[in-house]
């Protein structure tokens, strides 16, 4: 998926923090971060716009493959690794905020003093996946 696991972790503990410097009670929500990416609207297109440049980029390369020297073709194809790794970049930044922004406003309209990330929370917490999912929408 497009997202590492540990951004998405990092910014729920983040939301955890903050919730508990603000002497929080034991109102525990969790969110199952796989979940979230393999099912929310907002990655799902996400990785889709990933996907379908990179298509475009190899088909691109098909072509000129035979048309340009060993040279240039060699630099088209490190500035398409470049540019797939700035898209893939911009739209985990992307992505990763509007998750933080959906999981805190779940957690506000739940009166949720900490969300977690499920793998992370063994026992307990109120499951609120399929609300950060449908705000995502």
């Amino acid at each position: 998926m497009i997202v590492r696991p540990s951004i998405l972790t990092l910014a729920v503990v983040l939301l955890a923090a903050a919730g508990l410097a603000a002497g929080c009670g034991p109102r525990l929500g969790v969110v199952d971060s796989h979940r979230v990416l393999t099912e929310s609207v907002t990655a799902l297109s996400s990785q889709r716009q990933l996907d379908d440049r990179e298509k475009a980029m190899a088909a691109d390369l098909q072509l000129l493959a035979g048309q340009m020297g060993r040279e240039d073709f060699e630099a088209r194809r490190q500035s398409y690794l470049k540019e797939l790794a700035d898209l893939k970049r911009e739209l985990e930044q992307r992505l990763n905020q509007r998750i933080r922004a959906a999981v805190a406003e779940v957690a506000r309209k739940r009166r949720l003093r900490i969300v977690l990330v499920k793998d992370a929370t063994r026992l307990g917490g109120i499951d609120v996946t399929d609300e950060v999912i449908e705000r995502l929408k």
